[in-house]
């Protein structure tokens, strides 16, 4: 489970940008000034490095298998399949579907976060419930188990809710074949995800790095400014020595992450330079594969015998 916070906020922004192009103002200030993003701002660099990297891995795993997608089903209508598949390809670059992708993502990031907590909790109660009524079975994981498997389906019955793919599917489930239906409900999730990395996520992250390496200055500024701070409290004898370990790993904190800045900020900058190059080279790829699958579904089309 991959986080996308941020990135869904910036989705959204993005998408709703679009739809008013005279205005570009922020609305949010921007948080250059805050020590505790500073402090994390060099992590922030490194993950949009990575997740471009992942993207870029993951879309690329998925183009692999789409000619082999058509070999999946048997006894079907062809052109009911290439709506399906054409739908997918729609609906990962609609904006009802990015902001679900994004909301699920966030939700799924949660829960992977806090998953030990919560079973915890969650366990605890079922099993405090079973004692009470005298049974003497172990709870934790079970309701562990189950209380996974429950968030992961309903994160991804929401998505497919905004993805015209799966009501195209649920439209034409008899000619598609009622045996084929879980297998296009899976190419179609597959799909969908391809063609979101290809035509949003890059350039979400060429926009999200423009924005961090603009930040880059104020935020060496708010790194200074909190290591003075930070000294000064962690020396002053009036404190308590509660809050001069605070100082210090304040101090501490913001040591490390100008330390960081100048590598981290380096490699942001040469992604940039590169990102429209090998976002265009991921479209064109995604563009090949996408046509090859359809080639394929129009050969299965022709090979097949003609309706009774």
């Amino acid at each position: 489970m991959s986080s996308r916070l941020t990135w869904g906020a910036l989705a959204v922004w993005v998408l709703c940008v679009g739809c008013q192009k005279n205005d570009n103002t922020p609305i949010a200030a921007p948080s250059s000034d805050q020590p505790g993003y500073a402090a994390r701002y060099p992590d922030e660099l490194a993950k949009a490095r990575t997740r471009f990297a992942e993207d870029e891995s993951r879309a690329r795993s998925t183009l692999g298998k789409l000619a082999q997608f058509p070999a999946e089903l048997d006894k079907t209508s062809w052109p009911d399949v290439l709506k399906v598949y054409e739908a997918a390809d729609a609906a990962g670059k609609s904006q009802e579907y990015v902001e679900r992708l994004h909301e699920t993502d966030t939700v799924a990031t949660f829960f992977s976060d806090e998953k030990a907590e919560i079973n915890k909790k969650v366990g605890g109660a079922a099993q405090y419930t079973a004692k009470q009524k005298g049974c003497t079975v172990e709870m934790f994981g079970a309701t562990s188990v189950a209380l996974e498997k429950s968030v992961e389906k309903q994160l991804e019955k929401r998505l497919r809710e905004r993805n015209q793919a799966h009501r195209t599917i649920d439209e034409h489930e008899d000619a598609l074949g009622k045996p084929n239906r879980e297998k296009l409900e899976k190419q179609a999730d597959e799909l969908s995800l391809a063609s979101y990395l290809v035509h949003v996520a890059g350039p979400l992250t060429k926009r999200k790095l423009t924005e961090l390496i603009a930040e880059s200055s104020d935020v060496k500024s708010t790194l200074e400014r909190t290591i003075s701070e930070s000294k000064e409290a962690a020396a002053d004898a009036k404190r308590s020595e509660g809050d001069k370990k605070k100082a210090q790993a304040r101090l501490e904190a913001a040591e490390k992450a100008k330390g960081r800045i100048e590598a981290e900020t380096t490699e942001a900058q040469k992604l940039l330079e590169e990102i429209d190059k090998k976002n265009q080279l991921l479209v064109d790829e995604y563009d090949q594969a996408f046509d090859a699958l359809k080639k394929k579904v129009d050969e299965k089309a022709k090979a097949a015998p003609p309706a009774s």
